[in-house]
């Protein structure tokens, strides 16, 4: 199946922008956040490993800091085939620790990804929303790597 540029440009740009929002208000809420204890993905891993919790701090900042740098390059719309393979790593690697959390039957308000613009919707909401963002992002893979038919 062919896809026209105008098409495979559209989708790219819409990708990017959902991806890029996503990642700016998720590293910008989390900086915000100064109760680092309050980010529930570190403090249900805590539960597992300990020693996670003593380093809570760094954890949240780097993870800020990767997803604003990025939200930077989606919205700029360079190194994309780099930048969503990053995006899709972080994505399961979140999506994976949640579900293994849901499975496990623990329930939290929020995961805490938004940090002070959260909007809470427990692990639920969160798997559901990362299932979509990986979608996209299989999309964006398929449309930039689909030739069109001459």
């Amino acid at each position: 199946m062919s896809i026209s540029p105008t098409t495979r440009r559209i989708i790219l740009l819409i990708t990017r922008i959902i991806l890029g929002l996503v990642f700016l208000l998720s590293g910008i809420g989390k900086l915000m956040d100064s109760g680092y204890v309050n980010y529930d993905l570190v403090r249900l891993l805590s539960t597992e490993y300990y020693w996670i919790i003593e380093y809570a701090a760094a954890i949240i900042i780097s993870i800020s800091i990767i997803e604003l740098l990025l939200a930077l390059f989606l919205l700029w719309g360079k190194y994309l085939k780099t930048v969503f393979g990053i995006s899709l790593i972080m994505l399961l690697g979140f999506t994976s620790v949640l579900g293994y959390f849901y499975l496990d039957g623990m329930n939290v308000a929020s995961c805490g990804c938004f940090g002070a613009l959260g909007i809470g919707g427990g692990i639920e909401f969160t798997l559901i929303r990362n299932f979509i963002l990986i979608a996209l992002i299989v999309v964006a893979y398929w449309v930039m790597s689909s030739k069109r038919d001459e």
